[in-house]
């Protein structure tokens, strides 16, 4: 019985080894493996992490533990925040005979130090520390010994105890008070110029107007180009506004240097008008406007476009329109013409008028300029992360949000996203439709969030707007529309945190908007 259970033994073993040697060598040599362990980065500085045998429709994602400390992108790059320590998950995911699979693949220890060290701290000149002191002998003078017998009295001794040490004095200097740190220069202001008319007859007039981003206006100097052409003058109730007389046929433009205070100081800027025709004075003009003009368009949007005159809209004799670019098309319709969104770019689009009265006619070009967004995928377009919570992709597209807590009573959950790239700079807003939340019951804390800023070609955690009032109600079905009041600012990060443990929100999708 022995001998037969030590041939079973001897058999299961070879058949193990047999497996080992044939089936799996094929297997290791595709075998992913995550080759950076560790990771020592500087505050901004970037590391990729490597992976071995990467198989072909798999999909590899990056999680970093502390966002703040450091962040990872799509691609594995990782990107030092603030000094400190975190680590940074990585996942295999892949479909098999229909199913999600996942695997873990390890975890990456990243460091993140200062990249200019601490200034050690100078003492200042007037409190430099004495050399040390000399610990000086009394000395006290012992007369020769006398070989006679009459003995000499010796010196008296003084009583006064003899000192050691003389410290110096130090005169102290006083303390310069510390400067100030410097007032960061406030942005210059920017300025437009309308005219109520381009066209106008010689002898007619129109106005203008200019207007600041920021600001307040203290003084406007108008002119013309051409003053043979046309002439202005600075209304006496407004002198952001001005009259502009047609003098003679021909074409010029209107010219404002604005004065402008921001912050205390004084800006000046000097903006101009489109082209002001002047006509003669008996011959037909024409101010065309697309009323509906869009800005901007989502992908699959469809808009009327109506086309306004400040004549007779029967003298309408034709509307030809011209696109520069691919992201829109403009298509007829039954009542007026459409223009439809096909996908992502930005188009100038262009409006030709042409009127008729008789044997007359006049012609007008208005030109306007959309951006259209793309639909995103919240799942592929926009990068969740979450931190004491969970983030869950579903099937229908959508992502489920559950708050978790850390481990001190502090740290609240909460989830946020990162804007794509392309769209950092192109929006003031962000609406987030939700549904089945229970972040926020009746009774119960609402939810805060921070808007984060940065500029235009860089993604990344910078500074923000912190709205700590917990005025966020998330419950049930509705949308959270969060709005950049930073005009000098391009929105690039969104965090939203707080609401009960354990509580939860569908984000159905995300929009960007201007």
């Amino acid at each position: 019985m022995r001998i037969r259970k030590a041939m079973a033994a001897v058999l299961a073993g070879a058949l193990v080894l047999t497996t080992i040697a044939t089936g799996t060598t094929s297997e290791a040599a595709k075998k992913t493996k995550l080759k950076t362990k560790k990771v020592s980065i500087f505050v901004k500085g970037k590391k990729k992490i490597s992976i071995t045998g990467k198989k072909a429709k798999h999909k590899y994602t990056f999680t970093s533990k502390k966002k703040k400390i450091a962040k990872v992108s799509k691609k594995g790059v990782i990107t030092g925040v603030k000094a400190g320590k975190t680590t940074i998950t990585v996942k295999d995911t892949w479909k098999q005979k229909g199913k999600k699979k996942t695997k873990k693949l390890g975890t990456v220890k990243v460091t993140v130090k200062n990249k200019v060290p601490v200034t050690p701290k100078v003492t200042p000149l007037a409190q430099t520390a004495a050399p040390p002191a000399q610990t000086a002998v009394a000395q006290v003078s012992t007369p020769p010994a006398q070989t006679s017998d009459v003995q000499t009295p010796a010196p008296p001794v003084s009583t006064a105890t003899p000192q050691a040490t003389t410290t110096p004095k130090v005169t102290k200097v006083p303390t310069t008070p510390p400067t100030a740190a410097p007032t960061a220069t406030p942005k210059a202001p920017k300025a437009e110029l309308t005219l109520e008319k381009n066209n106008i007859n010689a002898g007619k007039t129109t106005t203008a107007e200019v207007s600041v981003n920021k600001g307040s206006v203290t003084a406007v100097t108008w002119k013309t180009a051409d003053e043979k052409i046309a002439t202005v003058k600075k209304d006496d109730a407004d002198q952001k506004k001005a009259v502009i007389t047609g003098v003679a046929k021909g074409d010029t433009k209107v010219i404002a240097e604005v004065t402008v205070k921001v912050e205390g100081m004084d800006f000046t800027v000097t903006v101009e008008s489109e082209t002001l025709k002047v006509a003669d004075s008996d011959a037909l003009v024409v101010n065309a406007a697309v009323e509906s003009a869009p800005t901007e368009m989502t992908v699959g949007d469809e808009l009327p476009l109506v086309v306004t005159v400040d004549v007779d809209t029967s003298m309408i004799e034709s509307i030809v329109w011209k696109v520069d670019g691919d992201a829109v098309e403009i298509a007829k319709a039954e009542t007026a013409d459409v223009i439809k969104a096909v996908k992502a770019g930005e188009v100038t689009v262009t409006a030709t008028v042409t009127v008729k009265q008789g044997d007359k006619t006049a012609t007008d070009t208005v030109e306007f300029t959309v951006y259209v967004m793309e639909k995103y995928n919240i799942q592929d377009g926009v990068n969740f992360w979450s931190q004491y919570a969970t983030i869950v992709k579903n099937e229908d597209g959508s992502v489920t949000y559950t708050k978790q807590q850390g481990d001190q009573n502090w740290q609240a959950g909460e989830f946020g996203f990162v804007v794509p790239r392309e769209m950092v700079g192109k929006f003031t807003k962000v609406i987030i439709k939700y549904k089945d939340a229970t972040l926020t019951p009746e009774g119960e804390k609402g939810c805060g969030y921070v808007i984060h800023y940065d500029d235009e070609t860089q993604v990344s955690w910078i500074e923000g707007e912190d709205h700590w009032d917990d005025s966020l109600r998330i419950y049930g079905d509705g949308e959270i529309v969060l709005e950049n009041k930073n005009p000098d600012k391009a929105l690039s990060t969104v965090r939203i945190y707080d609401g009960v443990l354990n509580g939860t929100m569908t984000i159905v999708s995300v929009t960007f908007q201007m």
